[in-house]
Parts: structure tokens; C-alpha cells; sequence
């Protein structure tokens, strides 16, 4: 499996992108959370054996979210 397949970098990248598709229809943050609950809904639905890298999933993505979210306010100020 591809390590950086769910990276921090790969879920930064996701959001903004994210972000950019629904520009049109949604804030920064309701784009975020739109795809985090989507991500989170799939990886809990996945059945992955391996609990350790469900969550590394998860953090990454945490993360991701929280850097993401931290230069959208900054860049509203």
C-alpha cells in the first residue's frame, strides 16, 4: 500500500480541493466538514483489520483539518 496514500499532505491537498469544488455552494468550513464526515463515515465502514492504520487515517486527516481550517482563518483576518 501506498504510505502517502492517506498522508497528512494527501488530506490537505483533499480538502482544498474540496474546498475549490464548492466554492460555489458552501464556505471553506462547510466544504471541510462535509468531506471530513464523508471520510470518517467511509473509514469506519471500510473493513480494515488493521486498527493501527485506521487510526493513522483518522489523525492524518485531524491534522490535515486543523492546518487546513488554521490558514482559512488567517487568511479571513
Amino acid at each position: 500500500m501506498n504510505s502517502d496514500l492517506f498522508s497528512i499532505d494527501y488530506f490537505k491537498q483533499a480538502l482544498r480541493l474540496q474546498i475549490e469544488k464548492n466554492s460555489d455552494a458552501f464556505t471553506p468550513v462547510q466544504a471541510m466538514n462535509s468531506y471530513y464526515h464523508t471520510v470518517v463515515s467511509a473509514i469506519i465502514q471500510d473493513r480494515i483489520n488493521k486498527n493501527f492504520e485506521l487510526i493513522r487515517r483518522i489523525r492524518n486527516l485531524e491534522s490535515a483539518y486543523k492546518a487546513v481550517k488554521t490558514e482559512i482563518v488567517q487568511q479571513q483576518q
